[in-house]
């Protein structure tokens, strides 16, 4: 399967997110605690919302800094350990995992740090996940992975 990686320019995305520092093997319980109170917060206050977004920035050894959310397109009050958060705007390079099961999107991420080593150009230390509808069938559910890209060196 080849993986196509594109280049464009992100605006930012608002956010009701968590806030955590996790571990990658702790990261499926991070997710769970996050959107069990992110999600009941954005219907309770009747906002329009878009997708789970998930940013992950580089941490001490062996851990994320992570922001768990949801995307919401209209006022949202902070309320407890949610805040309102913001993808970083800028040049990304960005690809598409298919499918329900998201223990398999590693494929996704080589490729996206295979293109970043063959074009010279360097990850930010940000990335986000964007994730889509379920599809039916699942192996057509959609998530976008973005990596925010170092501005070219001139």
């Amino acid at each position: 399967m080849t993986i196509e990686v594109r280049t464009e320019q992100a605006a930012p995305r608002r956010l009701a997110a968590v806030r955590d520092v996790t571990t990658p093997q702790d990261l499926p319980r991070a997710i769970g605690r996050a959107l069990g109170i992110v999600w009941p917060a954005v219907r309770e206050q009747g906002v329009r919302f878009g997708h789970n977004v998930f940013v992950y920035r580089s941490g001490e050894p062996g851990t994320i800094l992570v922001e768990l959310g949801v995307e919401v397109l209209g006022d949202f009050t902070e309320s407890g350990e949610i805040q309102i958060v913001q993808t970083p705007p800028g040049e990304v390079a960005s690809a598409t995992y298919y499918g329900d099961d998201y223990t398999q999107m590693a494929p996704v991420y080589q490729a996206l740090e295979q293109w970043c080593a063959s074009n010279g150009r360097r990850s930010a230390g940000v990335s986000w996940e964007v994730y889509g509808d379920p599809a039916e069938p699942p192996a057509q559910t959609r998530t976008d992975i973005y990596f925010l890209l170092e501005p070219r060196q001139v």
